[in-house]
């Protein structure tokens, strides 16, 4: 106790290697530091650094140009230094003039570019590191929030990234012995110029990330028992699949692809298909919006990237809303769904399938087993009409032994709540179309369907916005259920590839979801995309 008080009373040391910058004619790092309680020396290329004790030292954004850096930045007792306790904090510097840290040791990489962007986004919220920090923060600067961006890195722990596929890292962190050294590509030491790339808003919001961000800073220099880094992949890593675990791959809206790129609709199944062993892959779950205009062309492609899986593993298509109608405007249930994906070949490509009507898959349920569980996926046709969701309610009686999953184009919204036309009109809503019959929106599949029996989950796509939410609500059963929204079309090419993996993990309850491209080999680290929940029994 007297030790956490002690900490907490004295001031940790800092010390400062920094430089006023041709471009913003700034050197803060002193002030900010001070400011955050820290107690500040200045670090110069004679300073004795072996004799320095634990705390942080500061290389301010670029004093990789300021005289002496080669010194400061090459010296050689730095990274002992660090492997005894130390902390070294290094701000953005000139790729030109230092494209890799020297100071690195062996196991760790980075490197930056000439790149600069004007967006930020906290990919690991949960870093003490980030605490008090806005998910986006107010862009500083119009293209320069971070400056000469890291385009690749190996060993560190993500916190930042200017991108939200975590592609371009912005702030990052890994534990070098008892110590840790943190990267970033944000400019925290200056004053942003020229003055009209700012705003009030943009100077505000800077000036919050870096008070939050340096008080963080002072706290987890102080911790002695702050956590080890966790190294964030840069692509996918197959040898970290959990052992017994199992994975269900989510397809969502693929109607970019089949109309103008069916070559990513391709590499998406492709790569299902060549991972299936290897990940543990039981079903691929299809999420609608299949293809863009309900024309015969486009099921053509949908069908012979789906094809790709015939003979591997199962799959399952709920059908959305551009997969019915004229020009897929839903104004009718008419779809060549039933004549590419005949009846007969879609049902016996495993054992355990039935539909609601006779020769059409609209509405179909697929029965499976994995991790020691059965399983049950009931796929359900846009806007479902009340006599599917009635049949849906029969066979989850029949099978009620079974872990369900619904899957169905429209039914939670970019809000993380469910679609529910009762309390006004919402775009994108079932009710919104001329979609003739009954319809049926989020909330009423709730009320009448999901909240009634046992299932672990919902999921669709749909919606735009950000194409992203995640909703657990208690059924009527006292059981936990999540429901998650995921849709890439607006993004490049139509989406990019991105496609979503569950990974059920062997205790039964816990699910890793991840965001994959296997276009980009690319993870979204955003915790909106990739994430992990809990399921009940």
């Amino acid at each position: 106790m007297l030790a956490l008080i002690m900490s907490a009373v004295i001031a940790p040391q800092a010390w400062v290697f920094d430089h006023s910058d041709q471009w913003t004619q700034s050197a803060e790092a002193t002030r900010i530091l001070s400011e955050a309680g820290f107690t500040v020396g200045r670090l110069d290329p004679e300073t004795n650094i072996e004799a320095l004790p634990s705390g942080v030292i500061v290389l301010g954004s670029f004093s990789n140009e300021a005289p002496g850096a080669d010194r400061v930045f090459n010296h050689p007792d730095l990274r002992d230094w660090v492997q005894k306790g130390g902390v070294l904090l290094q701000l953005t510097q000139t790729d030109q003039t230092e494209a890799n840290p020297p100071f690195l040791p062996p196991g760790l990489t980075a490197t930056r570019d000439d790149a600069d962007f004007g967006t930020i986004e906290v990919t690991d919220p949960d870093h003490p590191l980030m605490s008090g920090i806005p998910e986006r923060p107010v862009p500083f600067h119009a293209t320069r929030t971070t400056w000469e961006t890291f385009r690749n890195q190996r060993g560190f722990q993500i916190l930042m990234t200017a991108d939200w596929e975590g592609s371009r890292p912005a702030l990052m962190v890994a534990t070098v012995g008892k110590g840790a050294i943190v990267l970033s590509s944000v400019a925290l030491d200056k004053t942003i110029a020229p003055p009209e790339g700012r705003s009030a808003a943009a100077d505000k919001s800077l000036a919050d990330f870096r008070s939050a961000f340096f008080r963080n800073l002072r706290s987890w220099v102080q911790d002695p028992s702050r956590p080890a880094s966790k190294p964030t992949a840069s692509g996918i890593d197959l040898s970290k699949v959990t052992p017994e675990s199992f994975s269900v791959v989510v397809l969502p809206d693929t109607q970019v692809y089949a109309e103008a790129h069916p070559g990513i609709f391709d590499s998406q199944t492709a790569w299902i298909r060549h991972n299936a062993k290897s990940l543990g892959i039981k079903y691929v779950l299809h999420l609608g919006d299949i293809t863009n205009r309900n024309t015969p062309e486009q099921w053509l492609n949908a069908y012979r990237s789906m094809s790709l899986l015939h003979g591997n593993i199962s799959y399952a298509l709920a059908a959305g809303n551009h997969d019915y109608g004229p020009g897929g405007n839903a104004a009718t249930r008419d779809t060549y769904l039933n004549e590419f994906f005949k009846f007969e070949p879609y049902m016996t490509q495993q054992p355990n399938m039935g539909a609601f009507e006779p020769g059409k898959i609209d509405n179909t349920f697929h029965r499976f087993e994995a991790g020691g569980k059965k399983w049950i996926v009931i796929a359900l046709e846009w806007a479902p009409r009340d006599e599917a969701v009635a049949w849906a309610n029969t066979i989850m009686s029949r099978y009620a032994d079974h872990m369900g999953i619904l899957i169905t184009h429209a039914y939670m919204f970019s809000d993380s709540t469910r679609y529910d036309w009762s309390k006004g009109k919402q775009s994108w809503n079932p009710h919104g179309y001329q979609t003739p019959g009954t319809k049926n929106d989020g909330e009423q599949l709730w009320q009448k369907l999901v909240s009634r029996h046992r299932f672990a989950m919902t999921l669709n796509g749909h919606v735009l916005n950000d194409g992203t939410g995640y909703l657990e609500s208690v059924d009527a059963q006292g059981r936990r259920v999540p429901q998650v929204l995921a849709n890439y079309q607006m993004r490049a090419l139509g989406g990019s590839g991105y496609l979503r993996i569950l990974e059920f993990q062997p205790d039964g309850r816990t699910v890793r979801m991840k965001a994959y491209s296997p276009v980009y080999d690319r993870f979204i680290l955003r915790p909106d995309h990739s994430f992990e929940f809990q399921i009940s029994d």
